[in-house]
Order: C-alpha cells, then structure tokens, then sequence
C-alpha cells in the first residue's frame, strides 16, 4: 500500500478528522509565505512590519516603504482563490468526516471554500474592530482593493495621512484595524480554548503546510497525540514536527487532488 492509499484510508476510518493550516495551503493560491526563500521576511524586517507599533512608527520615517509592504503583504490575498486543498478540506467537512480546521491564516480561503467551523489563530483581514467602542466590521473585499490600490497613487506624505486615518477612523471617533495578530499579541484566548479541544477530540489530526516553528500553536498536533489520533503532515519544506505517523513532502494540492477523486 502506497502513502496516498494510507492516507485514504486513515480517511474512511476516522470519524473525527481535524485539519491544522499554515501558510503552506495557500501558496498555490499565490499567497508568498512570510518565512523562507521569498517570503516577506526576506524583504521586510518582521521585528518592524510584523508589529503594529513598528509599522505605524515606520510609517512616519519612511511612508513609500510601508505602503509597499501594506500592498505586498495585501494584494495577493485580495486576488486569492481557493485551491484544491481548501476545496478538499470543503468536501470532507460535508460528508462528516472533517469536524474543524484550525487555521494560522488570516486570508479567508476556507470560508470562500465553504467551510463552516473554522477557528482563526491568528484573525482575519476581513475583520475590523474599532479599539476604542469594540465594534466589529467585516470588511468587503472591493473596499480593501481600493484602500490598497489608491494609496499606492496617492503623492504626498499629508495627502496619504489625511486618507490612511480616514479610512481607519470609526462612527466614534476611534481607530479601527484588522483583526490579525501581529508579533507580541496574543492568540485570541477563545479561539485557542477551542483549538485545544478539537485537538483532543480529533482521532485523525491533518497538518498541512505549517512548520511548527510559532508557539503555542504548534504544541495543538501533541495535544492530539497524546489523545491517541493519528498524525498526518503535509509539508513540502521541512517542519520541526517530530511525531507524524504519515509524512507527505509534497504540495498539499497533489495530496488532495488523489483524495478528492476517491473520497
């Protein structure tokens, strides 16, 4: 029996299937990882634009340069599509088998792939709140695409200001921003709570395209091992997960192309 067919089959006999999702599902989305031989952190300094109060004290010093980031880091998950694995994912969530995917990404593309039980480690881009009334917003994407674009056409420091804080500025008075986690915040405390109990419950634990390199997030796949699932690593690079039982190095999409044709 092949991998693939092992794979199949840990599949049809699990009955409470948990995936686990990094930046490595959606690179065939054309979404750059942050980490590794292209990512942003090869060309941005994550101890400034990975923090907020480095981005916003950057932005002052050197405005043409966030902005650059702001569109890079952007831009392309604006343009994303779901992928075969997002759909996959999709496919065995309605036929039972997939109860939760929990997801270090902030790009949406379970949700546009139909997902329904998804817990959000690190937010999403689509998600604003207020800091000062706590008002939550979903932001549309036909808004973020004309924030990003225009502010790479805007010319002058002031002008570019003036429309930055218009944009972030609330009914209240007060700043909004995306719900992501920047460096040095914490996992929303919710999120994580539920993230360990599916872990717990999970008899097959999915880890695709994330290298365990961030805690606590990582720790979620041992929580699972020690539960008693099977783990299941997809990870074309290599990860510092050392208790996989199956270890697919392939694109996650040549993985999920094999299994959504047999499921």
């Amino acid at each position: 029996m092949n991998q693939l067919e092992e794979f199949l089959n840990l599949i049809k006999n699990s009955e409470y299937i948990v995936a686990f999702t990094g930046a490595g599902i959606s690179v065939e989305s054309g979404i750059p990882q942050f980490r590794g031989d292209k990512g942003l952190w090869e060309k941005y300094k994550p101890q400034i634009y990975g923090t907020l109060p480095g981005i916003i004290s950057q932005f002052f010093i050197s405005p043409k340069k966030v902005i650059d980031f702001i569109y890079d880091f952007t831009y392309p998950i604006l343009n994303a599509k779901p992928n075969i694995s997002h759909i996959a994912l999709f496919e065995l969530e309605k036929k039972g088998k997939l109860k939760s995917i929990i997801t270090q990404n902030i790009d949406n593309l379970h949700q546009k792939a139909g997902s329904k039980n998804i817990i959000e480690l690190h937010g999403n881009l689509y998600k604003w709140v207020c800091k000062k009334c706590k008002k939550r917003e979903i932001m549309t994407e036909d808004k973020l695409m004309k924030f990003v674009e225009e502010i790479k056409l805007i010319q002058g420091r002031k002008n570019l200001i003036r429309y930055i804080l218009n944009f972030v500025k609330c009914e209240c008075s007060g700043r909004k921003r995306p719900e992501i986690v920047f460096f040095g915040e914490l996992l929303p405390e919710e999120e994580f709570r539920r993230a360990e109990q599916e872990s717990k419950k999970a008899d097959l634990f999915i880890i695709i395209g994330t290298s365990g390199f961030v805690r606590p997030a990582s720790d979620l796949p041992y929580i699972s091992k020690q539960n008693g699932a099977k783990i299941v690593e997809i990870n074309l690079e290599e990860s510092y997960f050392d208790i996989s039982d199956l270890i697919f190095k392939k694109r996650s999409t040549e993985v999920f192309k094999y299994i959504i044709e047999r499921i």
